[in-house]
């Protein structure tokens, strides 16, 4: 066995008659006044390799293997590369498979083709990492103010369950409700319009009084404008 790719075995005769290994290395280039730029390494980038494989009748198949390949890139999944002497190169990802016919028969049968394969490297676990990091906690439910049971209604609400959602049967509790009354709204009010024809108010933001037209700053009269001290 020359190598093997996953599950797909290069023979001797059909190790890949070229094999090119190639790796970046990524540094970022800072700027300097009045000096030559600085590098900065980044990163290592990831490791490509081009192979082409030859295949003839005279010794395999060459539509198999070709399915073989397709399979393998079609599945998205990331192979070991392990030549025959135990040498491991790590995963690696089919990037692109281009097939030439070098030999075909009268009936369109493959006789002989040559493919060329782009692999690039895959960091094994790199994807189970970021899927490892542990989620934020939840966040705490927003505030909902309930309506209070009324005075004829039996039974009272159950106690706050802050680990579980509020909702019809997990209600806030009335003493975290504010109250109108609290805040000196007389009894019987649940919502105040604002009012623009107030003495003090101007014109410029609401409609002011009927009278007035709107935009004209006499619209207010003197005697109702409150200066501050």
């Amino acid at each position: 066995m020359f190598a093997m790719l996953g599950d797909i075995i290069f023979e001797v005769l059909t190790s890949p008659e070229q094999f090119r290994l190639a790796g970046d290395y990524t540094y970022a280039e800072h700027k300097v006044v009045e000096a030559p730029p600085l590098l900065q390494w980044l990163a290592n980038d990831l490791r490509k390799i081009s192979m082409e494989l030859g295949f003839h009748i005279a010794f395999t198949n060459p539509l198999a293997q070709m399915v073989l390949l397709y399979t393998a890139a079609e599945a998205h999944q990331a192979l070991p590369l392990v030549f025959g002497n135990g040498v491991f190169r790590g995963f690696f990802v089919i990037e692109s498979i281009e097939e030439t016919h070098q030999q075909l028969a009268d009936d369109g049968s493959f006789i002989a083709i040559s493919a060329r394969l782009e692999l690039r490297e895959w960091i094994l676990g790199a994807d189970a990492a970021a899927l490892s990091t542990p989620s934020r906690s939840a966040a705490p439910p927003p505030g909902i103010v309930a309506a209070p049971a009324s005075a004829g209604s039996a039974g009272s609400a159950q106690p706050l369950d802050s680990q579980q959602p509020v909702s019809a049967a997990n209600l806030l509790p009335v003493s975290a409700i504010v109250q109108l009354s609290n805040l000196g709204v007389p009894p019987g009010v649940t919502y105040s319009r604002a009012t623009y024809s107030e003495p003090g108010v101007s014109a410029f933001v609401g409609a002011g009084p009927v009278a007035a037209t709107p935009g004209n700053p006499d619209s207010v009269p003197p005697s109702e404008i409150v200066r501050a001290a």
